[in-house]
């Protein structure tokens, strides 16, 4: 995992931010913006293999608990909270599974994808099979709110 810092400007308009252009000279793929209604969302803990993705991660409204799973250390977990009120981002390296669970309610949070979307080299494993994620989710949250593909894995 990679924090990236940025400026966010803000006036009585609202708030501007400029994402960094120069993350290792990538060329992003997809840029998606993932709304969440409710505090208690889990997305994730999501990868793909072929061709493996690099993700950049930003709250741009609310907050979240981002996780990012080591595939190649023994599933080794590091989390970070991210919200819109910092300037902050993370750049995830294509050598991690990816999730977040959201800290309020109305969370938006926009990626940026390096790699191809493919089906069928997209896997997902559950939350609660990492006792590290787990014990982390229980603090914030009694409730989960899952998809069913996030709550079987693939």
């Amino acid at each position: 995992m990679i924090k990236v810092e940025h400026k966010t400007y803000r006036d009585n308009r609202g708030s501007y931010t400029a994402f960094p252009t120069n993350l290792e000279n990538i060329q992003w793929d997809q840029c998606s913006i993932s709304v969440n209604d409710a505090r208690g969302t889990f997305r994730g803990l999501h990868y793909q293999t072929n061709p493996a993705q690099i993700k950049y991660i930003k709250v741009i409204q609310g907050a979240i608990l981002d996780f990012l799973v080591d595939l190649e250390n023994d599933l080794k977990v590091d989390s970070i909270m991210l919200s819109s009120n910092v300037d902050q981002a993370v750049l995830i390296p294509n050598n991690y599974a990816h999730g977040f669970l959201t800290l309020e309610p109305n969370t938006i949070v926009v990626y940026l994808v390096k790699g191809k979307y493919n089906p069928e080299s997209e896997h997902s494993i559950v939350w609660n099979t990492i006792p590290e994620v787990q014990a982390q989710v229980k603090k914030h949250t009694s409730k989960v709110i899952l998809s069913e593909k996030d709550a079987n894995g693939k």
